[in-house]
């Protein structure tokens, strides 16, 4: 049950009443791959609270500080991208992300191949060894 449609930096999001894990879920757009309509009236959910800023997209109640190191050899781009981070001595950059959705971190790290390492907490260190 779509209950919210939400743009942010060019993207558009669903907000929508999830019936496979009974929750709500926020989905982009583009990724959607199948939709129906459904039978009974559209009821909006008592415990919907709308985003009020396109920046609540991405926010989480729990999250992980995870660290990733870049390789030297791509340090100067993710320094672009990823300006807080910090260089170590042997010239590799490391950025720590806040991360709410491991499946994300492990695809923000494997973009990248051997060229990138993740530091830690060790449950995402494993979460990306079981991916390659």
């Amino acid at each position: 049950h779509v209950h919210q449609i939400v743009e942010a930096a060019g993207r558009w999001y669903v907000v929508a009443w999830c019936e496979k894990v009974q929750e709500f879920r926020r989905f982009r757009a583009e990724r959607i791959l199948e939709a129906r309509v459904l039978e009974q009236d559209f009821r909006p959910q008592v415990l919907f609270k709308p985003l009020k800023q396109p920046s609540e997209l991405l926010a989480a109640e729990e999250t992980v500080q995870a660290q990733e190191a870049f390789s030297k050899k791509i340090a100067r781009w993710l320094k672009e991208r990823y300006p807080g981070g910090r260089e170590q001595a042997d010239g590799r950059y490391v950025v720590t992300f806040k991360v709410a959705d491991p499946a994300w971190f492990v695809r923000e790290v494997l973009q990248y191949g051997a060229e990138a390492e993740v530091l830690g907490p060790e449950g995402l260190r494993e979460a990306v060894k079981r991916m390659v």
